[in-house]
């Protein structure tokens, strides 16, 4: 089968594509849109974004229905070539979208090509008409100008795609493999310095795994004159939606576009191989819940970050720096009191990408690279490191395509250790239940020299009421121990506070302050007393001693 892919209206942001496919007669065709992507655990529901769909063979109509919001079928009454022709809004510039402009057209192929059911295992050609100036940057096999194929349909929507006049291109090799960096947009960093950073964790990372099954890989990015961070893996290469370009000129914007790159290069491994059972094969037809996000995306973001650390380019002041920015992230927030990081991931189709409601749950990525420090450091006093546990994982999972189960990932955690009583309650108490990770977290860091310390904040009415507000004034948090929780709502506007500088002076309990609000319209007024509890702490890392264990974890 083979897409053709043009556009008639470049303005209006559409894709025409056209599926030809040879039917035997009477051979019932059924055309499944994905309604999500990997890497992104919740419906995207990509046939809103479909019209105009229609089915020809010889110029003939042939007549089709619709058994589902993103599931097409026909018949074949004879044999031959059909053709099904659809347009395709492509308006998402992100890591897992499509965008189609002057300048460029960039396809992910798991937005708008269909899994025909029964057939997903046959070569699928992709011709696209392009401008004759136009530059590829696709880990798809070319088969002429403008024409690439794809092995199944699972390597055809696993292989995204850039072409633009403008491209800019540059790479490294390691043990035989070629990586790829294609940038499109303005570059406002040197290319030569990057690829030296790139090469140093990349083989950090093939060191701990032992191999890179790949002749080639693509590292593409998109820099933008806008805010934007997202990277999506691939099996052969990653998509990472970067800024304002501008911005990476900062060390601390080149610091985020390193860090997601060697975050989306670990997934090369870990999820792109390394695969929960539940999402082998992949089933895009519908929801796919799994308890792993700790492993999938805690692990991935945790190393990630490490393999800064221990290629160089991190110091380890620079590293802690990020880290506290994780901890704080972490214990500003209670949804770790009403949801495991197992939980979490079984609702990421829920509400896993977006706020969601106040402390309901937590982050598979935050929360789950934390988790993994504290595991690592407890390995490490065995003798043992999470990344033993994850080469391991790649041997018995990830090599032989075999899906694993959080069970197994845990089996392998309790055999690098001696204290398996201790880590087993850890799981319980912290992967699988609701309890507090900060005690773990300064209990482990502990072992490699490193304090962590909280520190009152320094806003009072955060410190002494639990009321966190906005630059505008907006209510945003509440802590749910203070008096505040019974009386402030999020997103009452404070128009005045008495008394919170006699507080201030005062320093005790029995100070009381008068906050007047805006709620809906209506003002209301509220007496608060300050609590000594110190709510919202702000938290610190410390080296302290252990240089030998530090550079044990560090290396």
């Amino acid at each position: 089968m083979e897409y053709f892919i043009t556009r008639s209206s470049i303005p209006s942001q559409y894709i025409e594509i056209t599926l030809s496919i040879h039917c035997e007669r009477n051979e019932c065709i059924c055309l499944q849109l994905p309604a999500w992507r990997p890497g992104r655990y919740e419906l995207a529901n990509y046939a809103q974004k479909v019209r105009n769909f229609s089915v020809r063979i010889s110029e003939k109509s042939v007549e089709w229905k619709k058994t589902s919001k993103d599931r097409w079928e026909f018949e074949a009454n004879e044999p031959g070539a059909y053709s099904v022709t659809y347009q395709y809004y492509c308006n998402q510039m992100d890591a897992g979208g499509c965008w189609s402009d002057d300048e460029q057209l960039y396809l992910n192929f798991s937005n708008f090509c269909f899994e025909v059911k029964g057939r997903e295992e046959e070569v699928v050609l992709v011709s696209i008409d392009l401008p004759d100036n136009y530059i590829a940057a696709t880990a798809l096999p070319p088969r002429g100008k403008f024409i690439w194929s794809a092995d199944t349909f699972l390597h055809l929507m696993d292989s995204p795609l850039l072409a633009a006049a403008s491209l800019t291109h540059c790479s490294y090799q390691i043990d035989g493999t070629v990586f790829h960096l294609w940038f499109h947009g303005q570059i406002h960093l040197d290319a030569s310095v990057l690829v030296d950073v790139f090469k140093k964790f990349t083989q950090k990372q093939i060191d701990d795994f032992g191999q890179f099954p790949a002749s080639d890989y693509y590292f593409i990015f998109q820099l933008l004159p806008y805010r934007h961070y997202h990277g999506v893996e691939h099996a052969y290469s990653t998509v990472i939606t970067f800024g304002p370009a501008g911005s990476l000129v900062e060390k601390s914007q080149i610091d985020e576009l390193i860090g997601v790159s060697s975050h989306e290069l670990y997934h090369f491994w870990n999820v792109c191989r390394i695969r929960p059972k539940e999402l082998l094969p992949y089933d895009l037809s519908k929801e796919t819940y799994l308890e792993s996000g700790l492993v999938m995306e805690g692990v991935t973001t945790y190393f990630g970050d490490i393999y800064l650390l221990r290629s160089g380019y991190f110091t380890l002041d620079e590293y802690l720096e990020n880290l506290k920015t994780q901890i704080q992230k972490e214990f500003d927030s209670f949804g770790w009191k009403n949801q495991s990081i197992v939980e979490s991931s079984f609702d990421l189709w829920l509400d896993g990408y977006k706020p969601g409601i106040p402390n309901k749950k937590v982050s598979i990525y935050n929360r789950g690279a934390l988790i993994s420090l504290c595991l690592d450091l407890m390995l490490l006093e065995q003798g043992s490191s999470l990344a033993i546990v994850m080469r391991q994982m790649w041997e018995k999972f990830g090599k032989n395509r075999i899906g694993y189960t959080l069970a197994d990932f845990e089996q392998f955690l309790l055999e690098g250790t001696d204290s398996e009583k201790e880590l087993y309650g850890f799981l319980e108490k912290i992967v699988r239940g609701r309890e507090d990770l900060l005690p773990y977290l300064e209990q482990q860091l502990s072992t490699v020299g490193i304090s962590l310390q909280k520190e009152p904040n320094p806003d009072l009415l955060t410190a002494d009421f639990g009321i966190r507000i906005s630059e505008s004034k907006e209510v945003f948090d509440v802590h749910p121990e203070s008096q505040a929780y019974q009386l402030v709502m999020i997103r009452d506007l404070v128009e005045s506070i008495g008394g919170l500088e006699e507080s201030r002076l005062q320093g005790n309990t029995k100070s009381e302050i008068t906050i007047n609000l805006i709620r809906g319209g209506r003002k209301l007024s509220v007496k608060l007393h300050a609590e000594n509890v110190g709510f919202f702490p702000v938290f610190k890392l410390q080296k302290f001693s252990n240089p030998d264990k530090q550079k044990l974890w560090i290396n």
